[in-house]
This record gives C-alpha cells, sequence and structure tokens, in this order.
C-alpha cells in the first residue's frame, strides 16, 4: 500500500475533504426533495380520505376550526348559523382556469357562538373600469342555513399592504383583526353547500389534484451525485497510481536504452556521437508532463485465448 501513500499528503487529504463536504451538501438536498415528497404525499393522503368522506358535526367537534388539524383537511364539516355579509372581504390575484379573479370571504356565526371564516368561492375580476374590483358578487344567503364547509388551513402572511375590502391572502390573524370580530384563526372553512341554497353564488372550484411531483427521482439523483464524488476521488487515485508506474516503467526503459552507451566508469562507448545522445537525453528530462504520457509505453493487451500459431507450436513442442 506505499504506493498509495500520497493520499496522506496535505493536497488530497484538502480533496478528500471536498469530497466530503460535496457529498454532504447531495445527501441534505437528497433528504429535503424527499422531505417534500413526504409533503406531497401527505396532502395527497387528505385528498383521497377526506374530501368526500362524509360531513360531520361541528357541535359534536366544536374545536376544529379554533385549533390545528392537519389529518383533517379537507374533512367536511356541518354547521348552522348566519353570513355576516357585512365583513365580507375578497383576496385578490387568485387565477382560476386562466383567468384572473378573487376568493370571497364571508365570516359565519355558529348556533353556538362560534365565529369562522368561510370562503364561499371564486368570482371573475371585472375589466375596463379602474373603478371596479370584481364583477357583480353573488350575495350569501340571509337568515338561519345550514353549512357544510370543507376544513383548511390558514395561510402565512405575504407582507402587502391590505387595501379596503381586500386582503392579499387569507391570514386569518390579520382577518379578525381587520373585521374586529373573535374569530376562529386555525382553520377556515372552503363551502361546499348552503341550504337553502342561493338563486347564484361564486364558483366552486374544482376537487384539488393529487400531485406526486418529481420529488422522488430528484432525491434518488442527488443520492447518486453523492457517491459520484467518492467514485470520482478513488478513481483519480487509482489513476495517479497508474500514471506513477508508467513513469517509472518509463524511467526504467530510457535508463535501460542511455546506458548502453556509458561503461560501469561513465565513459562514453557509443557510436553515435555523445553531443546527440546527451541532447536526447536532456529532452526527455526537460519534456513536460503531457509530452512524456505520448512516449509511455503501453501496457500488452491481454487475450483471452492464445493464437492458432501460439496452440501449434504448444502442440509441436509437446510431441518432440
Amino acid at each position: 500500500m506505499k504506493k498509495y501513500g500520497f493520499l496522506f499528503s496535505g493536497k488530497w487529504i484538502g480533496i478528500f475533504a471536498l469530497t466530503v463536504v460535496a457529498s454532504l451538501i447531495c445527501l441534505y438536498l437528497a433528504q429535503w426533495q424527499m422531505s417534500r415528497k413526504e409533503a406531497l404525499d401527505f396532502s395527497n393522503e387528505r385528498i383521497s380520505l377526506n374530501y368526500d368522506a362524509d360531513p360531520i358535526l361541528l357541535a359534536d367537534s366544536p374545536e376544529l376550526f379554533s385549533s390545528p388539524h392537519p389529518d383533517l383537511r379537507w374533512q367536511q364539516v356541518e354547521m348552522a348559523g348566519t353570513y355576516l355579509a357585512d365583513q365580507q372581504l375578497l383576496v385578490r390575484n387568485r387565477p382560476y382556469n386562466g383567468l384572473n379573479g378573487y376568493e370571497v370571504l364571508v365570516p359565519f356565526r355558529t348556533n353556538t357562538g362560534q365565529m369562522i371564516v368561510i370562503n364561499r368561492g371564486w368570482v371573475e375580476a371585472a375589466f375596463g373600469d379602474a373603478a371596479a374590483t370584481a364583477t357583480p358578487i353573488p350575495q350569501p344567503p340571509t337568515g338561519e342555513i345550514t353549512l357544510t364547509a370543507r376544513i383548511v388551513e390558514g395561510e402565512i402572511d405575504t407582507g402587502a399592504s391590505p387595501v379596503k375590502g381586500q386582503i392579499t391572502s387569507i391570514d386569518l390573524p390579520e382577518i379578525a383583526e381587520l373585521t374586529g370580530l373573535d374569530l376562529a384563526t386555525a382553520n377556515y372553512g372552503v363551502m361546499a353547500s348552503e341550504s337553502p341554497a342561493p338563486a347564484s353564488a361564486p364558483v366552486q372550484r374544482d376537487k384539488p389534484e393529487q400531485d406526486y411531483g418529481p420529488n422522488l427521482s430528484y432525491s434518488v439523483q442527488w443520492y447518486c451525485f453523492a457517491l459520484m464524488f467518492y467514485v470520482a476521488f478513488f478513481w483519480s487515485a487509482r489513476q495517479k497510481v497508474r500514471n506513477d508506474e508508467l513513469d517509472a516503467q518509463l524511467a526504467a526503459e530510457l535508463d535501460a536504452y542511455y546506458s548502453q552507451f556509458y561503461d560501469a566508469e561513465g565513459n562514453y562507448i557509443g557510436e553515435v556521437d555523445e553531443e546527440i545522445i546527451r541532447r536526447r537525453m536532456e529532452f526527455v528530462d526537460d519534456m513536460p508532463a503531457h509530452m512524456k504520457s505520448i512516449v509511455r509505453p503501453k501496457p500488452p493487451k491481454k487475450r483471452s485465448r492464445p493464437t492458432d500459431e501460439e496452440e501449434e507450436d504448444a502442440l509441436v513442442d509437446k510431441l518432440l
């Protein structure tokens, strides 16, 4: 193993350290991609299990909107109460089917006194009138109704300043502050049905698609990259050993060749002008590394089986 002793030099220790750092970065990115895949898997599972499940009664689980329940995302909840139409808000910059529009939020007071933000659906933005905010918005039904809504987590604050009657995200604490109502701030409801149903209502979005994404393949690729850094390191070390062996072989062959021109005492005994021999020796000594590789002897190719001539010679030798 002495020929691999260069691995303990400062240069190669530094290269190995960079290899380790690069592989760790790849492993981190692989884990990050895997965590994104797991998040998508969780989201897809919630859609499969909860979106079309039978509604549960809010009266039986009054904490559904006031505390986090990620495992119940998209679960339908049935409640009774009245809309607070005078506190309606629009969430701007919400595209749907290639059109820009708004989502309509209306607080809902249940018969038990809870106040929950309900997303009644989507309306298209108006065009041609700078003062207009949206096309005519269908008003929520008045009086007491029975409402079925799906549980969805609140969104994060985008930091944008709201304008009157509009917000940029469904940030429930911000909505509670704007309306002055004691709203549930963990989850809001996406309307599924209203009874009695109004004559018109905002557009209901389609069922969310289950998107599995490319994160698993990306994660596998990063794991492969982490392994490839080590493969490249050890391949480079093996190549250096091979090149050193070829250099030593070349030096031995050159030494054997030029030693024939001198006797044991160092006297020149060749037939060619000694100056020519010396120039040739100096030329080899001064030859750059990329030029020395040209004159390196190539290792003989290994044959899997002897040639016909070799077999015939072996047979003759055996008979003799």
